[in-house]
């Protein structure tokens, strides 16, 4: 009897080429003039911070009285700048009313087996950015240039810290429910293949931090393909939510915990 031999180089080419663009986006979760919308809001991220003068306490010694004032502002235009890109996918997740936001988050825990669960994947995933990160500033941290400047950006009091960490929050769940949930999905429509869809996904991630240099946009680009396949592989945003959040806001939680 003769097997069947499986050739995961062709399967995976196959997977690649079978794209299927439908730029109407008929089996969308949102139309395609919203998803415009929010890709155009995301493309102007980098002057919106421009524009607001965000980006000014990266030129500000953190030992300055002025500088709580401008980290505070970098945190508030940041989290703004999140909320409204929140609003714009919920407002056309809602209007094309194929989907729900607890269909799209994943939310299913009836169960506390399902709960633990997510925990646990939640915790390894921390773990697996932690490593990203930790390997990143191993052999990527000689080519920083800015580290000095970028040492602004870190919360120096308590103040700092809780706007700090209100923004890391923040960033956890939406970013995760934007890219990982909306965009994913969006894309995945857009060209009926979920490789070239992650990949769209997690390159539109990476670009929304590219204020914080090319070098850094290496590890950025890593957990989001990290996210990614968490959120594929539970059908659920709410681990990646909670391991982007805790890894974002982990300086400001370990600042709190020493200080108050």
């Amino acid at each position: 009897m003769i097997g069947h031999c499986f050739d995961p180089d062709h399967s995976a080419r196959g997977a690649i080429m079978n794209v299927h663009v439908d730029w109407r986006l008929r089996r969308g979760i949102a139309s395609p003039t919203n998803f415009a919308v929010l890709l155009a809001v995301l493309l102007f991220f980098p002057l919106v911070l421009r524009w607001t003068g965000a980006l000014s306490v990266g030129e500000i010694n953190p030992q300055s009285p002025q500088h709580t004032r401008a980290f505070l502002k970098f945190c508030f235009v940041l989290t703004a700048f999140l909320w409204v890109c929140f609003a714009i996918a919920l407002v056309g997740i809602r209007r094309g009313g194929k989907m729900t936001f607890q269909e799209l988050v994943g939310a299913k825990w009836s169960r506390w087996q399902t709960i633990t669960g997510d925990l646990s994947v939640a915790l390894a995933t921390l773990a697996a950015m932690a490593v990203i990160g930790n390997l990143s500033n191993a052999v990527l941290g000689p080519f920083q240039h800015d580290s000095a400047a970028f040492r602004s950006f870190v919360a120096q009091n308590t103040v700092e810290s809780l706007a700090f960490l209100g923004l890391a929050l923040t960033a956890g769940f939406v970013e995760e429910f934007v890219f990982r949930g909306y965009i994913q999905r969006q894309c995945q429509v857009l060209c009926g293949n979920t490789i070239v869809a992650s990949l769209l996904q997690v390159i539109i991630f990476t670009q929304g931090h590219l204020y914080q240099g090319w070098i850094r946009l290496v590890p950025v680009f890593l957990i989001g393909v990290v996210v990614t396949i968490v959120a594929l592989w539970r059908k659920s945003l709410i681990p990646g939510m909670i391991a982007h959040g805790f890894g974002d806001g982990l300086v400001a939680f370990l600042f709190l915990a020493k200080h108050l």
